[in-house]
């Protein structure tokens, strides 16, 4: 079971939800807490809006019985760049200014986030929407603590892209395909990976996910790390450990930036090395 979720104050996660509502069977159902809940036949999931915003679902593993969470949501931007995006969420420092807790990064879902990242790279461009960036983001904001995997895939960057019609059908239809692709094989075979470096928008490790066989959980952006190093000594170590344990899937693979510096490369090598696993220098 796939728990789908959003908040029905957001016009692009319950866009979305709408999307699918009205191309699949549907059945109601009673969860709590949930503003609205049914049940998804052929997708085998459970398509739930609550009334609080999604960095605040802290409460999921309480009301839904699933596999992994879907959280369908909107993308901000002061940039207004038109995005497609998808990410894992957590809080890679001692701030947690966006909901869940400091230090804290969730359960990522490689294998699921980089079939909804491919689909929604096929899909933009028949949909009309190559004007859209398809990028996975960095990790970010809460929830942090449920125990079960989740992804977020959202549209962004502002309202008139959250209530756009195809940008809902392109995101609907690229959830659909992937847990079809994903309930048809029963697992997605991909290359467990972590990245470390970058921006928050991860061109580089999207590229390597689109080009090869790496899958993507926590991303740990340059920015991020610069303010770890400037924290209490140990916390880049027990963040960069998270990263690399806490997934869905065994991670095999650490990349890290060039731009990186030595201490910090010194520091995954260590992980790497540690917990027996590939350290690649990109």
């Amino acid at each position: 079971m796939i728990g789908l979720v959003y908040s029905m104050h957001d016009p692009a996660g319950s866009g979305i939800a709408n999307y699918i509502m009205h191309h699949f069977t549907c059945e109601e159902l009673e969860v709590p807490r949930a503003y609205s809940a049914v049940y998804v036949k052929e997708l085998k999931s459970i398509l739930a809006g609550f009334n609080e915003d999604v960095i605040y679902f802290d409460f999921l593993d309480e009301r839904l019985d699933v596999d992994f969470y879907i959280i369908l949501s909107r993308h901000s931007a002061e940039s207004g760049i038109k995005s497609l995006t998808v990410h894992h969420t957590g809080n890679p420092y001692g701030k947690a200014s966006f909901g869940g807790r400091p230090y804290e990064l969730s359960v990522a879902n490689p294998p699921i986030t980089k079939l909804l990242l491919i689909k929604l790279s096929e899909l933009a461009g028949k949909y009309g929407l190559s004007d859209f960036q398809v990028v996975y983001e960095a990790t970010h904001h809460g929830p942090t603590n449920l125990r079960r995997p989740l992804t977020f895939i959202e549209i962004g960057s502002s309202i008139s892209e959250w209530k756009m019609q195809k940008a809902h059908e392109v995101v609907g239809e690229s959830v659909a395909e992937a847990i079809r692709n994903y309930l048809s094989s029963g697992e997605f075979v991909c290359v467990g990976s972590v990245g470390f470096g970058g921006q928050h928008y991860s061109s580089a490790f999207t590229k390597r996910a689109l080009s090869t066989d790496e899958c993507y959980g926590h991303i740990i952006p340059r920015y991020a790390i610069k303010i770890l190093k400037n924290e209490e000594p140990g916390m880049m170590k027990y963040v960069f450990e998270q990263a690399i344990t806490k997934n869905s899937v065994r991670i095999v693979k650490a990349v890290a930036l060039k731009k990186l510096s030595r201490a910090v490369k010194d520091t995954i090598k260590e992980l790497a090395e540690g917990l027996g696993i590939e350290l690649i220098i990109d």
